[in-house]
């Protein structure tokens, strides 16, 4: 047996520089603190001291962020379609509840008003409901044809609605699990809605430059309307008479037969910010409307309440005669019905907040506060150049909004992906490039050290630390290059190194100076020197040599003895010279696209390329043959980097993906993911223990080795395994009975962990029916370690141990998947438990389930009617038994609550009444504001 090659993994570290995905979203904690999406992290800042206060980490990246009314739970959805809801009382802050059932990215969610329902929406253009306090699945709703944009519920959860991409908006009943009105007025893609005063009115945003207004008359409320027949009756002829929509079809088409709201289009906004309206978002008192366009601009409506749109009627209406007696003109018979239908009444665009870059989303604070100007309102904004902007819109009395920043979060990373990194010679210290300038991190806090910026210095490319590690040297693609001096942070020095783009600068063995290459086909050496600046000296470059190509030179590279200089070419080559003479040595021909990077071994035996087709070509320098071509990656090959001496090296690409490889048995050792986006940049230390990333993903991280033995054929064994669960997990099963392509469908989806928790099951049941084998013939045998494990009194109750194991939102998708062979068992377990009063609620839940779904082979079975008239007779008397034990407690509190409010002369739970009031105060003050408005 031959030796077997052993490989330490290498783990994640750190991450620095994001601090908002570009995909992400960002939700408002209170005035100070918001939560945004970075990469597969939630961070929390605190704006006012512009630190983060706490991360939720997760494995995917984070597409969607809700926070409930109360701030209690946030639902955070991923990029995978799983969602985690946690609960920011609860005293571990990364407990959470998992749910699974999107197949593809969750784009929105949203929660009830009670903070019990949570709704999600994916890219697989369905929408789910999720129980949070049974940790379950209620139902999917498959109505769209396209991704779901936005979700919200009305009428205190008894409706959704839902946009989407099909340019539909549906509404749904959550008691009957189907759409029974559909919105189909819009011609392009709905991104976004809002509903105001109390669900009466909806504004939608598409892909046009106008918002439109619709008239909602909701009418039931759970069967009944609360404000009566007659004056719901009145309300939908208002509604007819001053739409456009339907007012001239006696049949009512539009109202689509439906018994629950009658809709109208009222009229449409101009907006002046461009592109589709990503987002509309409405103030606490819904007195403001703001609007996301996918440019800088955010523009700002005034909702106006119930009695100043009638003022403003009023006013019109004066206008109006005045004007008419003034010109001679007769009035209209309905001057005032007319005045009615004009939006302006009702909404008015009165500003507009420009960013200096892309907003990605908003979110307003919660408080408000009372000033002598007028109303003043936060709200946070997450820009797409990766940084949070804190916002104070202030309403003035004249009926003008000015909008400010007054805190941000830009110091906190690269405002542009980081092109280039580099580690100091003490490899203490991390420099990362970006267009704006340069930063320094340190390598164990991860945290920003210094940041180096001037103006001139604009779209910096590659960087290096200069030896001794009190400069840095910045190339740019005007051809520039530049020195910083880190103790005093300033540039000291500009020199005009190249007339082209500086694609590379590595350092020369000496440490004695440096090498860069061009667009302008030209490689240039370049040595450090120190000259007299009055009383004190400074560095300074000086050009040695120059080498002159045939075509562009986009990578440069240097043997560790100075012998060779290697450069990629845009001719798809790669040529070899001599350090000392510069004579051409080789010429690597092989790669179909131009070589974008290169690195050579530290025994100066082995180079490694990579190029736009894809491929890494491992060549020999002694005769430059070609060893080996991988493919390596599903997209450009952008950096290789060997391992400090060995004949291991990294590879990055555009696919982000980041692997070992070894150059010697030409297979792939180990594959980091942890990059959402391209990867840009590598740098290792001199020891090899760590290595440094940089992504589109604006994420710059950090990974460690490890003293974790990796073997090949274990990592490859493990790879193959993971992808037939997938394709497990993509086989969908279909219960036996059931349409599959309903309009309301079972929530959860077949996933890896559902798949082991079935196995879980079965291997229980399998148990279960040992140990009654063993029970007859020796009584007194000893239980199985898995049932001494779960401490179960009995093999019946081992049995509702094990589902209770079973992740909850997991739980019917493992059960649809156990055969009907084993179902009996369960069920006559199940019976038993019940008898017994344990876990009555999960009993029940189970063979609930287990006998809709398995409801044909239940009465075809023979054997199944022993079990199933044991149920009919035990089940119920075990339910009505838990039932009265919970009425009787909760009658018992309700005395205990009265006795003590009784004894004290006070209430309990006098916060919740507390907060009625401060709403009551709130609205009074607002309401004396406006009235001086």
């Amino acid at each position: 047996m031959g030796i077997t090659k052993q490989h330490l993994r290498y783990e994640p570290s750190g991450v620095c520089n994001v601090v908002g995905s570009t995909n992400g979203a960002i939700v408002a904690v209170d005035s100070a603190v918001c939560a945004i999406a970075a990469c597969e992290n939630v961070n929390f800042y605190n704006l006012r001291t512009n630190e983060k206060v706490n991360q939720l980490s997760g494995t995917k990246p984070v597409t969607a962020l809700k926070f409930s009314d109360n701030r209690r739970l946030l639902a955070v959805g991923y990029s995978d379609g799983t969602v985690r809801v946690y609960d920011r009382s609860a005293n571990d802050p990364n407990a959470c509840l998992v749910f699974a059932g999107h197949k593809t990215g969750v784009n929105c969610l949203a929660f009830s008003k009670d903070g019990l329902t949570l709704a999600s929406g994916g890219k697989d253009s369905t929408i789910i409901l999720w129980d949070i306090v049974n940790e379950s699945g209620l139902f999917r709703l498959n109505g769209h044809k396209g991704s779901i944009t936005h979700l919200q519920f009305a009428q205190n959860g008894k409706f959704l609605i839902s946009s989407s991409k099909d340019t539909f908006i549906k509404f749904w009943n959550m008691s009957t699990q189907s759409c029974f009105f559909t919105l189909t007025d819009h011609r392009t893609e709905v991104y976004t809605f809002a509903l105001l005063k109390n669900d009466s009115q909806l504004i939608t945003g598409s892909a046009e430059l106008e918002l439109r207004l619709f008239q909602l008359v909701w009418l039931q409320n759970g069967g009944k309307d609360d404000e009566g027949t007659t004056e719901v009756t009145e309300k939908v002829k208002r509604l007819r008479t001053d739409s456009d929509v339907g007012s001239d079809d006696d049949d009512e088409p539009a109202d689509q037969a439906n018994t629950i709201v009658r809709c109208a289009k009222f009229g449409s906004l101009l907006r002046q910010s461009k592109g589709r309206a990503l987002q509309l978002v409405v103030s606490p008192d819904e007195s403001l409307l703001l609007c996301l366009g996918s440019g800088p601009l955010v523009d700002i409506f005034r909702v106006y309440s119930e009695d100043e749109a009638q003022k403003r009627i009023g006013k019109k209406v004066r206008k109006a005669k005045k004007r008419a007696e003034s010109e001679g003109h007769i009035l209209p018979e309905n001057l005032e019905g007319d005045v009615r239908k004009d939006i302006s009444t009702l909404i008015g665009r009165i500003g507009d907040y420009r960013a200096d870059a892309k907003v990605k989303w908003i979110d307003f604070a919660r408080e408000t506060q009372i000033t002598t100007g007028g109303l003043e309102y936060r709200f946070f904004a997450l820009h797409t150049n990766n940084t949070a902007h804190c916002v104070k819109v202030l309403s003035l009395k004249s009926g003008e909004v000015t909008a400010e920043s007054i805190a941000d979060l830009d110091q906190l990373g690269h405002r542009s992906d980081a092109r280039s990194l580099a580690f100091s010679n003490d490899d203490f210290a991390l420099m990362s490039t970006s267009a704006e300038g340069v930063i320094i991190w340190n390598r164990h806090s991860m945290s920003r050290v210094e940041t180096l910026s001037d103006e001139s210095c604009k779209d910096a490319v590659c960087g290096l630390f200069v030896t001794g590690d009190r400069h840095v040297v910045v190339g740019t693609k005007s051809g520039q290059l530049m020195v910083f001096d880190l103790a005093a942070n300033e540039l000291i020095e500009t020199i005009k190194g190249h007339e082209g783009v500086v694609w590379s600068i590595v350092p020369t063995p000496d440490m004695k100076g440096f090498v860069s290459c061009s667009a302008d086909k030209t490689v240039k050496f370049w040595l450090y020197e120190l000259v007299s600046d009055g009383e004190k000296k400074r560095l300074t470059l000086r050009e040695r040599r120059n080498l002159e190509l045939s075509d562009e030179a986009l990578c440069v590279g240097v043997s560790s003895n100075a012998r060779f200089l290697a450069v990629g070419l845009l001719d798809n080559t790669t040529r070899i010279f001599f350090m000392d003479t510069l004579k051409f040595f080789l010429s690597l021909y092989g790669h179909s696209l131009p070589v974008l990077c290169l690195d050579m071994s530290d025994d100066e035996l082995l180079i490694v390329t990579g190029s736009a087709d894809k491929n890494l070509k491992i060549w020999g320098l002694d005769f430059g043959d070609c060893h080996r071509s991988l493919f390596g990656h599903d997209d450009n090959v952008t950096c290789i980097k060997f391992t400090p001496k060995s004949h291991l090296f990294w590879s990055a690409g555009k696919d982000g993906k980041i692997k070992q490889w070894d150059a010697d048995k030409f297979e792939k050792i180990q594959t980091l993911d942890g990059h959402s986006n391209e990867v840009w940049a590598l740098a290792m230390t001199s020891n090899g223990k760590f290595l440094a990333s940089a992504s589109h993903d604006k994420s710059i991280r950090l990974w460690e080795k490890t003293e974790e033995i990796l073997v090949v054929q274990e990592e490859q064994e493990m790879e193959r395994e993971t992808e037939y669960e997938m394709t497990l997990a993509d086989n969908d099963d279909v219960v036996a009975g059931e349409q599959p392509n309903k309009e309301a469908d079972m929530a959860t989806k077949k996933s890896v962990e559902s798949i082991k928790s079935t196995e879980s099951i079965i291997d229980a049941i399998e148990i279960y029916r040992n140990e009654k084998l063993e029970q007859i013939t020796d009584p007194k045998h000893t239980p199985h370690p898995m049932i001494l494990a779960l401490q179960s009194r009995n093999i019946d109750r081992f049995i509702l141990d094990s589902l209770h194991k079973v992740r909850s939102s997991d739980l019917e998708k493992s059960l649809m998947m156990v055969p009907f062979g084993f179902v009996l068992d369960i069920l006559h377990a199940l019976t038993e438990c019940v008898r017994q009063e344990y876990k009555i609620e999960l009993a029940c839940r189970v063979i609930m389930f287990l006998t809709r779904i398995h409801h044909n082979q239940i009465v075809n079975s023979a054997e199944a009617l022993a079990t199933i008239d044991r149920l009919r007779r035990i089940v119920p008397k075990g339910v009505n038994t838990i039932r009265d034990v919970c009425g009787f407690n909760l009658a018992a509190l309700h005395f205990l609550q009265l006795d003590i409010e009784e004894k004290q002369s006070v209430k309990l739970f006098a916060e919740a009444t507390e907060k009625k009031q401060k709403k009551k105060k709130k609205a009074k003050d607002r309401a004396i504001v406006m009235s001086v408005v």
